[in-house]
């Protein structure tokens, strides 16, 4: 999700700052020892800050207040206006577009001002297919200007999946920041290899002068996708494959069966709900199940490979 240490409010020590699923920012603030617990970021207003989609906690649902459902998982805090506090910038997972919310307080005293409003690059909206990932600021080109470099997401099992990572110069000034539209870093690849030799989905780069020649390289973390090789199937395995997937079908049911009767009734809170849910699937009835489950899909993945998703970090070097 793009994590950041920075020392947010001014007291000599780093915080830790991040943005999670849940579609907001979070702070855990560094104390004696080590970091407070974490909590939202909130405005001047006290309200929590996030863009159109986040995670209802207290509810357990999924709220979106906007029709374009914009789902904030990444965030960096930045001094945008030179007034000396961090302002905030977040990062869209469903339409790749970028955020700004000023801060009119100063360090240890935020004011947040409630309203978010989107950055352009090139006089147009960001815009990366697929999402982005995490911005990250960096002086890419030495001019003494802050520019924003971006991975994208991408599709785990389409043929050209766009995951890639895109640098935004900043042509604006200092306070003032303005964007160019996008060059491409590292260009989005079909997935052919027959092994983890890049990055395809998921990319998260972080500039770094990794070889120490003076000059930014990408550390890139993300997953590669690698093709399965399909298999030509028996009759007989043909048929087994068939019986497998009616069932796995079958065993998902009666999974879900279990959880369902566990919910079933009346409770004085969601927290006694949860837990009855909680308890059931920690059950013998259920963890028979999930065994089950588990022994067929693992026959069914021998019988029809599918493409293997692989984790790493890679690391490109600029010349």
């Amino acid at each position: 999700m793009g994590s950041q240490l920075v020392d947010h409010d001014g007291d000599g020590r780093l915080d830790f700052f991040t943005a999670t699923y849940d579609g907001s920012p979070h702070i855990a603030y560094g104390v004696e020892g080590g970091f407070a617990e974490p909590q939202h970021l909130l405005d001047k207003k006290g309200q929590r800050i996030r863009l159109e989609m986040y995670w209802d906690t207290p509810n357990s649902q999924w709220v979106n207040v906007g029709g374009d459902n914009r789902h904030c998982i990444s965030a960096v805090l930045f001094d945008w206006d030179g007034d000396g506090d961090h302002d905030l910038l977040m990062g869209d997972k469903n339409h790749g577009n970028l955020f700004l919310q000023l801060n009119e307080g100063q360090p240890g005293k935020d004011a947040f001002t409630g309203e978010s409003e989107e950055v352009l690059a090139g006089g147009a909206s960001f815009a990366l297919e697929r999402g982005m990932t995490a911005p990250r600021l960096v002086d890419w080109d030495g001019d003494g200007l802050v520019d924003l470099v971006a991975g994208s997401f991408g599709q785990p099992y389409e043929a050209t999946p766009p995951g890639g990572v895109y640098l935004y110069r900043n042509v604006g000034a200092a306070g003032a920041p303005r964007f160019a539209a996008a060059t491409t870093l590292i260009a989005p690849t079909e997935i052919a290899a027959p092994e983890a030799d890049r990055p395809n989905v998921g990319l998260y780069a972080d500039p770094v002068d990794y070889d120490g020649d003076g000059d930014l390289d990408l550390l890139v973390g993300g997953y590669a996708i690698v093709p399965a090789v399909p298999r030509v199937l028996t009759a007989e395995e043909r048929t087994e494959l068939r019986e497998l997937q009616e069932r796995l079908t079958v065993v998902s049911r009666e999974m879900s069966a279990v959880l369902t009767k566990a919910q079933e009734g009346e409770f004085d809170s969601d927290e006694a709900r949860r837990a009855a849910l909680q308890a059931a699937a920690q059950g013998e009835a259920y963890q028979t199940k999930s065994k089950q489950s588990l022994e067929i899909r693992k026959r069914i993945l021998e019988l029809e490979p599918k493409p293997k998703r692989e984790a790493g970090i890679w690391v490109y070097l600029q010349e």
